[in-house]
């Protein structure tokens, strides 16, 4: 270069040559600025917790004291009004402990992928820049890879803060960045010997401050904000402190961040919807999984086939071994429906149109619950409302079963991912909510393990399952996914390298195939490429194994292992603010080989209120190398981690778990988060997480003081069957829980009596609370006396107001109810518990009649008829002199006809069809006015939920029953074959009221009628050609005596 030659110099000789320098790297940053504006009124939908990031720049060692006051005095007081608002507050300052052996590359992409997360999980990074006398470090060429360069558009000349700067509020006017600059007016009572640490040596750096914070000014305008402070002398650490951070500069940070925060996610009034919040995150899994289905295009025509065809009956099964690709296939699956209905593609979709509902087993926290699952579908179906919702597991198996049986119900698709990864429960294993015949306008996909118990009992069906096989991939398949996994990272494998990997028997197996082609992309030493591939296991879990150890060894070791193991023994997922927690105790990481029995007992824990996070650059090298097998947060936004793919879990307990002291290690882990959420004060996490843990530790101490937390009660009571309080007494205590469960709430509730902060309202409620699930435990005479005394409460103390009272009423008619079901036959020493069931639903009735409301009227209809049944059973029982048998007939009678009316202004077709079927009952046996209600019933009950339900297999029984009395055996047989079907259906083969069916069948007389019949069957497949009318004519005169037989 001669002289007046370029101003592009590589080495410039003074001031004007750096301000040259300085201008050119402006004049090319102005050309990477996003001309389109942000959105200043950004407003985020939300559904549950979210996690807001705050992302902390500035150089390290000018701003000890600004963190100092952040960490420990900002970011607590903005993290508690966080909490309020439903959100988690992650600062992430990734200055603190960047390890001193981090590559240059490794450096960049923490600091820069952190924004990314950042962008992520909050559309707008909530970004904090603190600047002052210094710049900090500019990476030369050499230090910025060529990939990066591009991905994040780098300027060459400008220091990383810098970079963060425009990376995460410059380029997008991000309105929800602001910056904080320290006057320098604090250096003139600095020392001397401290200046190096505040004021940048580079002789560029004066250069590239100004032209910085007069170019933030100008594009952010307020959002730059400048402070004063002054020195005030050295802490015990060496380290400069400051006087006035407390003022300006702290209230600034968090009035900022605090409007921010409300501007962006605002508290919402109205609750949120469980279930909707449920398809969201679904949703979002299907999204992260449906854009890449490599080599599946005959199994995806296939499913499309079923989709379009008109007449399925019958479920379609998506079969293979873990990771063969299922969820993947499920994903683009339910995509492609939900566009081909959105635009009427599909056949057989009426007006409505075809709904598509999906749902991914274990993507999600709390997806392996069938329950809340099926419960979801009824709700996207409209087919419950808050007051008709099932009340159990069983109940919601038995309405499914019934929707989708049902020609009347809206055309739906549903799919189902991981079948076989529901939680362990009978009903579940026994796919009881699938009907054996599907509704014409009903399509059920599922995908599961092959020769799991739901696929083996699918098969096992009379009515079989169409199935596709997912095949292993085959090598087209297997190059393709190769060359499109590498190639987004501009990698890409030699023709031997390529067919060194897919000749491992693992490749066929598209899971192994992308981790395998992750380790590649990782792999940084070219020239070994070859030998990488050919150390790489051929197995799935031994890959993992593999991949693990290399995390451990280059991505935090202990902490690695710690974070698997912790993620594994989680019920439902670690939030990431909890795996920080529980991370920082970086001294009880793991279980130590001696630790004494006193040790274990303990867990090896501080308390987590006396430790701090685990530092977010330590947390970051963890983060990234495990993300590629952590779920994606997400639109929830929640920031729950957990691995996406069972395969991943096993691969954890293989290496961690499985070894001599297999059940200390677990329980160890176990012990470590029932310590850490006992002491939480987050309620729905500890709901969550903690039972599971102390059920796993037998810890009936914890345990009892957990489910004794009336906090905790409130999240899991439900007035009409506390089905998770009711299973952790039982699972905990075992035979005797319901004494153990009643005595204990019994204590709790004399202890609520004599506090203090108790009021008689409150009282009032604990006492019905409480005697409705003892009645829920099956326990009937405690939970009369606690509601005597919540009665005596509300009436004598609290004006016996109206709408509690109507409940108490309600209640103790329920509890002896209850009692009256535990008799199989009507028997007249039953009006004793008669007399008070009726009194009872009289006086809930009288008031609930005053009170206005849908679920006032559907809860009016229910006890109606709950009375009229009673009042049935009172005419059998033949009376007293307060009430005939006559009397209570006719009241009955009244009271149905009430039920009718109620559930036909409501628009309930199926609580109707139950209130005819009572109406019937209430008829004289064998009548013809018993028959038309029970026929008119039945044909309602079929309309509104399909041939298989509860209710008709009632219905069913009752009309046997009916022929019975009319002397008709032959229809009575009929109608108890029905009815056996229907049960065998609803409820499965091994329910008591199945096998009451077959006794029922067993009897003489059926057993006869069965014989005559079988008779007739073979006689009729032995005829030949010469089968003439007078056999024809016997056979129709057989059948047509109702008598014949018996």
């Amino acid at each position: 270069m001669g002289c007046g030659g370029s101003k592009s110099m590589l080495v410039p000789s003074g001031a004007s040559d750096y301000k040259y320098l300085v201008q050119e790297s402006w004049d090319k940053v102005s050309k990477t600025v996003d001309s389109k504006k942000s959105v200043r009124t950004l407003v985020i939908k939300r559904s549950g917790w979210k996690t807001v990031r705050i992302f902390v720049s500035s150089t390290f060692k000018d701003f000890h004291a600004e963190r100092e006051i952040l960490v420990k005095e900002v970011f607590p007081d903005l993290r508690q009004w966080c909490e309020k608002r439903r959100l988690h507050l992650v600062e992430c300052d990734l200055r603190w402990g960047v390890p001193k052996d981090t590559t240059s590359e490794e450096t960049l992409r923490m600091c820069l992928g952190e924004i990314d997360r950042c962008y992520q999980d909050n559309v707008m990074p909530f970004f904090l820049n603190l600047t002052s006398e210094r710049c900090g470090w500019i990476p030369t060429h050499h230090d910025v890879p060529e990939s990066l360069a591009r991905e994040y558009r780098w300027i060459p000349g400008l220091s990383v803060t810098e970079m963060e700067i425009l990376h995460g509020a410059y380029r997008t006017d991000n309105p929800n960045s602001v910056f904080l600059i320290r006057n320098s007016a604090f250096l003139k009572n600095l020392p001397e010997e401290y200046e190096k640490d505040f004021i940048d040596p580079n002789p560029i750096a004066p250069h590239k401050l100004g032209m910085l914070k007069q170019m933030l000014k100008n594009k952010l305008g307020d959002r730059v904000k400048w402070y004063d402070c002054e020195f005030a002398g050295i802490d015990s650490d060496g380290k400069v402190e400051f006087h006035g951070l407390q003022g300006t500069f702290s209230k600034e940070v968090f009035e900022f961040f605090k409007m921010r925060v409300e501007a962006q996610y605002p508290l919402m009034d109205e609750s949120q919807d469980p279930y909707q919040q449920a398809r969201e995150a679904h949703e979002s899994f299907l999204k992260s999984r449906c854009t890449s289905v490599l080599g599946r295009n005959a199994i995806l025509e296939k499913i499309e086939k079923y989709v379009v065809d008109i007449g399925q009956d019958c479920p379609l099964i998506i079969t293979g071994g873990a990771g063969s690709g299922k969820s993947s296939i499920m994903a683009r699956t339910a995509d492609v429906a939900q566009t081909m209905a959105m635009n009427k593609q599909i056949p057989g979709g009426g007006s409505t149109g075809w709904h598509v509902f999906y749902h991914f087993v274990g993507a999600v926290p709390g997806s392996t619950d069938m329950e809340k699952c099926l419960k979801r579908l009824l709700k996207e179906l409209n087919q419950v409302n808050e007051a008709t919702m099932p009340k159990n597991l069983e109940m919601t198996c038995q309405l499914v079963c019934s929707v989708l049986s049902n020609p009347k119900t809206a055309p739906i698709i549903v799919c189902i991912d991981a079948l076989n990864q529901f939680d362990d429960d009978k009903s579940s294993t026994l796919l009881s909510w699938l009907p054996r015949k599907l509704a014409p306008q009903i399509r059920v996909i599922m995908a599961m393990i092959n020769d799991t118990p739901p696929h083996k009992f699918l098969c096992e069906r009379a009515s079989k399952p169409l199935e596709v096989v997912v095949t292993p991939l085959d090598m087209t398949a297997r190059q393709e996914i190769v060359t499109e996994l590498l190639g987004t990272y501009n990698k890409r494998l030699d023709a031997t390298q390529m067919k060194s990997l897919l000749a491992k028997e693992s490749s066929q197996n598209p899971l192994w195939l992308a981790v395998a082609c992750e380790e590649l992309r990782v792999f940084g030493l070219f020239d070994r490429v070859t030998n990488k591939i050919n150390s790489m296991a051929d197995g799935l879990l031994e890959l993992l194994d593999q991949v693990f150890t290399r995390f451990e060894e280059e991505n935090g070791g202990m902490l690695l292992s710690a974070t698997l193991c912790l993620l594994e023994t989680s019920a439902t997922g670690l939030l990431e603010i909890e795996l920080l927690k529980i991370l920082g105790d970086e001294d009880n990481l793991i279980p130590q080989e001696k630790d004494s029995e006193l040790e274990k007992d303990k867990g090896g824990e501080k308390s987590s209120k006396d430790l701090g996070p685990l530092p977010a650059a330590k947390w970051a090298v963890v983060y990234r190398a495990l993300k590629p097998f952590l779920r994606p947060f997400g639109e929830s936004g929640e920031g729950r981690l957990d691995f996406y793919h069972r395969a991943l879990s096993k691969a954890v307990r293989r290496k961690y778990f499985e070894s001599a002291n297999l059940l200390s290690d677990q329980m160890w882990w176990h012990n470590k988060l029932a310590v850490y959420f006992n002491q939480s004060e987050h309620v729905d996490r500890k709901v969550e997480e903690l039972p599971i843990h102390l059920l796993k530790l037998e810890d009936t101490v914890r345990l009892t003081n957990f489910l004794m937390d009336w906090n905790v009660f409130d999240r899991l009571y439900n007035e009409e069957y506390s089905t998770l309080l009711l299973k952790y007494w039982r699972e905990g205590y075992g035979e005797g829980w319901q004494t153990m469960m009643a005595n204990n709430y019994k204590e709790s509730l004399e202890k609520l009596a004599v506090a203090d902060d108790t009021s008689r309202d409150k009282m009032a409620l604990r006492y019905e609370q409480i005697a409705r699930v003892i009645n829920q435990s099956g326990e009937h005479s405690t939970p009369l006396k606690l509601l005597e005394k919540s009665m005596s409460i509300e009436q004598d103390e609290l004006g016996a107001r109206p709408e509690r009272m109507v409940e108490l009423f309600a209640l103790a008619c329920t509890i002896y109810d209850d009692k009256l079901k535990l008799y199989e036959y009507v028997d007249p020493s039953q009006i004793t518990d008669l007399r008070p069931t009726i009194d009872f639903a009289l006086k809930s009735i009288a008031i609930r009649e005053t009170l206005e409301g849908e679920v006032h009227k559907y809860k009016l209809g229910k006890i109606k008829i709950q009375l009229a049944f009673n009042l049935q059973a009172w005419k059998e029982c033949g009376g007293d002199n307060t009430r005939s048998g006559d009397e209570a007939n006719e009241q009955g009678q009244k009271e149905v006809e009430s039920a009718i009316k109620l559930f036909k202004e409501i628009g309930d077709d199926g609580h109707l069809a139950d209130a005819i079927m009572t109406k019937g009952v209430l008829e004289d046996r064998g009548s013809e006015n018993q028959k038309k209600y029970y026929m008119d019933a039945l044909e309602l009950c079929v309309q509104a939920y399909g041939e298989f339900s509860v209710l008709t297999s009632r219905l069913l029984l009752n009309i046997g029953i009916m022929f019975e009395d009319m002397r008709n055996y032959q229809e009575a047989f009929n109608y108890y074959i029905r009815w056996q079907d229907v049960c065998e259906q609803v409820f499965g083969y091994h329910h008591p009221r199945t096998q009451r069916c077959r006794n029922c069948l067993e009897e003489p007389i059926y057993r006869r009628i069965q014989q005559a019949r079988d008779a007739k069957a073979k006689k009729a497949s032995n005829k030949d050609d010469n089968y003439n009318a007078e056999d024809r004519e016997y056979v129709e005169d057989s059948e047509s005596d109702p008598d014949s037989d018996y």
